[in-house]
């Protein structure tokens, strides 16, 4: 398993930033969550949504301290499902190869079958249930 690289630190801080930027970027990394790292920096949880609006810069720091705080539970979770998680391990297998283990589903379609049933609703041709249906496809009425 990879070393702990440690807190999250953010890696620039802005001379118009407030105070509570850099704790406040440092709690969100730990813990993922906006309103746990307000409360730490004793700010409404409003506040630094209104400065990342305004600030590039505070921007990204935010992203590169929600990227921290994903990468920490993705690297929790890995642990879990290496532990016997077995809803976990196929999960994370899933999202990383996608090709190989996401969930089929094989949908077999008898398109004359089904233009003959809708024909016979309509009162029309099959040949024209399938003419109608070409139509729409190309974005035509």
């Amino acid at each position: 398993m990879a070393a702990d690289p440690g807190p999250y630190r953010p890696s620039v801080q802005g001379e118009d930033w407030p105070g509570w930027a850099a704790k406040f970027l440092q709690v969100f990394a730990e813990s993922g969550n906006v309103s746990l790292a307000a409360r730490a920096c004793g700010i409404d949880r409003t506040t630094p949504y209104a400065l990342r609006q305004r600030d590039e810069g505070f921007a990204a720091m935010w992203q590169e301290a929600q990227d921290a705080a994903v990468d920490a539970l993705e690297a929790r979770a890995r642990q879990l499902a290496l532990e016997g998680n077995t809803t976990l391990l196929m999960f994370l297998l899933r999202a990383h190869r996608p090709e190989r283990y996401r969930e089929r589903v094989d949908v077999k379609l008898d398109l004359r079958h089904e233009a003959e049933r809708v024909a016979e609703r309509l009162g029309i041709s099959p040949e024209e249930v399938l003419a109608r249906a070409e139509r729409l496809v190309r974005g035509e009425r």
